[in-house]
C-alpha cells in the first residue's frame, strides 16, 4: 500500500515538475537575431526556427532560383520581428527533419506573426500536416485572396510598394490607382510549361523545368490561372 501511494506521489509530482517548465517556456521571451526568408528565422543561441503552418516564396534554397514575391515576404518578415523580442508556443512536433524548431511566433505586443504572413498576403497557409491553427489559416488565405492582399494583388509588388510608402490605405486592395492605366490583355506577358493547364507569373516555382513567355489574352484562352503565383485576369 505504501508503495502505490509512494508511486502515486511521485507521478503527481513529475507532473507538476513537467507542467512548470512548460509553463515557464510559454512565457519565455527569445530575441530574433536575423531572418532567413519569409517563413524562417533565426533566435539567439543560433535556434533555427520555421514558422508552422506557413509558406512563403523560396529566396535561399539551394536547388531553386528566388521566387516570384519571395524577397517582399523576407522583408515583411524582417520589419515584423529581426532584432525584437518574441514568443514561442507549440504544437505536436517539436522539429522538422532538418532539425529546424517548429514555432508559432509571437510578437511582445501580441501579434501572431504566423498568421499575420497569411492575413497581409505575404505566404499561403501550408496545409499538407495538420496542426490546431490549420482551418483558421484556411481563412485568412481565403479572406487575404477576396481582399487581393500582397501575392493576390494585381499588382503584388507595386502594391507592396505603395504600402511601404504610406498610400495602401488611398485605395482598396486591387483596385487601381488613378496614375495608373490599365494594361491591355495582349500587352501583358504572363508564362506557360510544354505540360502545364496553368500560366504563370515570372519567377513561379512551377516554371523551374519550363518557362514559355505568352500574352495574357492568349493564356486565357488555353490556360487557367496559377492559384500560387496568382497571375493576371
Amino acid at each position: 500500500m505504501k508503495g502505490i501511494l509512494k508511486s502515486k506521489i511521485f507521478f503527481i509530482g513529475l507532473f507538476l515538475f513537467i507542467f512548470l517548465i512548460n509553463a515557464a517556456q510559454a512565457t519565455e521571451y527569445r530575441q530574433c537575431t536575423r531572418v532567413v526568408d519569409g517563413d524562417t528565422i533565426i533566435l539567439d543561441r543560433n535556434e533555427r526556427v520555421r514558422l508552422i503552418g506557413v509558406d512563403t516564396p523560396e529566396t535561399v534554397y539551394p536547388s531553386k532560383p528566388v521566387e516570384f514575391f519571395g524577397k517582399e515576404a523576407s522583408a515583411f518578415t524582417k520589419r515584423m520581428v529581426q532584432g525584437k523580442k518574441v514568443r514561442l508556443e507549440y504544437d505536436w512536433q517539436r522539429k522538422d527533419k532538418y532539425g529546424r524548431t517548429l514555432a508559432y511566433i509571437y510578437l511582445s505586443d501580441g501579434t501572431f506573426l504566423n498568421a499575420e504572413i497569411i492575413k497581409q498576403g505575404y505566404g499561403h497557409a501550408y496545409t499538407k500536416y495538420p496542426f490546431k491553427y490549420l482551418e483558421d489559416f484556411r481563412k485568412y488565405e481565403r479572406e487575404s485572396r477576396e481582399k487581393r492582399r500582397g501575392l493576390w494583388a494585381d499588382d503584388p509588388v507595386a502594391s507592396t510598394e505603395r504600402l511601404a510608402q504610406g498610400e495602401g490605405n488611398k485605395s482598396p486592395p486591387g483596385q487601381i490607382l488613378p496614375n495608373v492605366a490599365p494594361q491591355k490583355s495582349e500587352a501583358v506577358t504572363v508564362y506557360v510549361t510544354r505540360t502545364g493547364a496553368k500560366y504563370h507569373r515570372e519567377g513561379c516555382r512551377y516554371l523551374r523545368r519550363s518557362s514559355i513567355p505568352i500574352s495574357l489574352e492568349e493564356a486565357k484562352k488555353r490556360y487557367s490561372p496559377c492559384s500560387v503565383c496568382s497571375p493576371p485576369q
